[in-house]
């Protein structure tokens, strides 16, 4: 699967065994999907939660007990820091390098999420209960050898600024 600009995101997972990337849909990483229906309920929506959780091989509540159940269904989905550097370096994306940086970053151990996503769906806002969800850049949070955008300072913010002024007709 290759990311996709608010289609398919990119989220680093962080648990007891080790740091992964992801590549996968969006929507598998909501949370709590109680509280995903109750949003939609409160704007005057109905979702089928019976296909949702039929998706989710019936787990409603992603969280601290439970996540090795579920990331196991996603291990294809698994991609290395070396793989996404390559994309980024060799500019492989569909439509906007934006696509290439990472939306989520799900700690297990401490119970945290923090997005980046820069859509509409606020992931942080269906956290499960107990857990803290923030907007907030991560990616400080992260240890130096899995950033795997830098590369003499941030090269997709780079390459973003190259695409902005190519879209405005200005000189690189």
């Amino acid at each position: 699967m290759e990311p996709r600009y608010a289609e398919n995101i990119i989220v680093g997972v962080k648990d007891d065994q080790k740091f992964k990337w992801y590549i996968t849909d969006k929507d598998i990483w909501i949370m709590d999907i109680y509280k995903y229906e109750r949003a939609y309920q409160q704007a005057g929506y109905i979702i089928n939660l019976d296909f949702i959780l039929s998706l989710r091989n019936n787990i409603a509540i992603l969280n601290e007990n439970n996540y090795k159940q579920y990331l196991s269904f996603y291990n294809n989905c698994v991609i290395t820091t070396q793989e996404l550097k390559k994309k980024v370096m060799d500019r492989q994306y569909c439509e906007t390098v934006l696509e290439l940086r990472p939306s989520l970053y799900i700690d297990f151990l401490n119970k945290k999420l923090y997005s980046l996503y820069p859509e509409s769906i606020p992931f942080e806002k269906y956290v499960p209960d107990g857990w803290e969800g923030k907007y907030e850049n991560f990616q400080r949070l992260l240890d130096v050898e899995n950033q795997y955008w830098i590369n003499e300072g941030d090269l997709i913010d780079k390459i973003f600024q190259e695409e902005k002024a190519r879209f405005k007709g200005g000189k690189i």
